[in-house]
């Protein structure tokens, strides 16, 4: 939340955030959790309240005619009170498309379907998730080089600054009511809880599946010996080779660094094992050996629908 100043020769006169314990601990980029960062750069004119919800009795104090409030990242279901208290001055940036890429997870959803079409976007927040009309949007196209979330945010990161500072400053604006029929929505996804592969899947669609749960997030589940592992690092490789359906999760081969995994129609290369405590397995597991996700998992997480604390794509 932003208050801007009645002094020309300064432009914000006061920043508060208001950030939840779960954001809290995230890490940063360089690797300091929110909180420590926020500590760090706590002053007069920039502050953060802890809450696990938003509401008009909270916000009512801090908000008079010249306060700007943007959501980044919120996981708060915004009621009309609140919006209505803002007077029309109550924003969300959401980092993708609108309205075709509604709901959360986006750029794992964006890696399974293939699309590298991207945008930026700030749009005023109304009471159905995502769907206020847009303000601002930079549209832009992912390049082939990005294959997992991290790339993608990395991508994006180039923008946003520009993106936002505009935004602020006025820049660019527009008013642009969103097309309900072009409009798509995706759940919340939760890599423990939905990220198990099926190794009956093609080699191709096993692939997009590892990397839409590689980093920043734990990487993708499957088992071996009653082991939960997480795959990561994962490319398509052997296009030659028409493994059946029978011969999937195999290791076919070995080389330092890397293991060679059969699928339906090629094979795998994955360059990253880990067990769920974060030891590296990769040089237990043998030639000859095969990786499987039993069906209840496959079931559970088909079914699973992550709750609003859990946030990790």
């Amino acid at each position: 939340m932003l208050k801007f100043a009645h002094n020309a020769a300064k432009f914000i006169d006061e920043v508060i955030i208001f950030t939840d314990e779960h954001h809290l601990k995230l890490a940063t980029q360089n690797g300091m959790s929110l909180l420590q960062k926020l500590e760090e750069n706590t002053t007069e004119s920039m502050r953060f309240i802890t809450t696990n919800k938003i509401n008009i009795q909270l916000l009512e104090e801090y908000v008079d005619e010249n306060t700007l409030g943007l959501l980044i990242n919120a996981s708060w279901i915004v009621k009309q009170d609140v919006i209505d208290l803002f007077k029309g001055k109550l924003f969300n940036y959401h980092n993708t498309r609108l309205p075709q890429e509604r709901g959360a997870a986006a750029y794992s959803w964006k890696i399974l379907s293939q699309c590298r079409e991207g945008a930026l976007t700030i749009h005023k927040v109304v009471p159905i998730l995502d769907a206020g009309d847009i303000i601002k949007q930079k549209k832009l196209v992912f390049p082939v080089e990005c294959r997992v979330p991290a790339d993608f945010y990395k991508h994006i990161e180039t923008y946003e600054t520009d993106f936002l500072i505009d935004f602020l400053q006025g820049k660019g604006l527009v008013c642009i009511q969103q097309n309900e029929s072009d409009s798509l929505y995706m759940p919340k996804l939760h890599t423990l809880a939905n990220g198990f592969i099926n190794w009956g899947w093609s080699v191709k669609e096993i692939e997009l599946f590892v990397n839409a749960f590689d980093d920043p997030h734990e990487g993708a589940s499957t088992f071996f010996q009653e082991k939960r592992l997480h795959l990561k690092k994962c490319f398509l490789v052997d296009n030659s080779e028409d493994f059946h359906p029978f011969q999937s999760g195999i290791i076919y081969r070995k080389k330092p660094g890397s293991l060679f995994i059969a699928a339906k129609g090629g094979g795998l290369e994955i360059r990253e094992i880990f067990d769920s405590n974060g030891k590296n397995v990769l040089p237990e597991i043998k030639l000859g050996h095969r990786l499987q996700t039993p069906h209840h998992f496959l079931d559970e997480a088909r079914m699973v629908k992550p709750a609003l604390s859990s946030r990790k794509p």
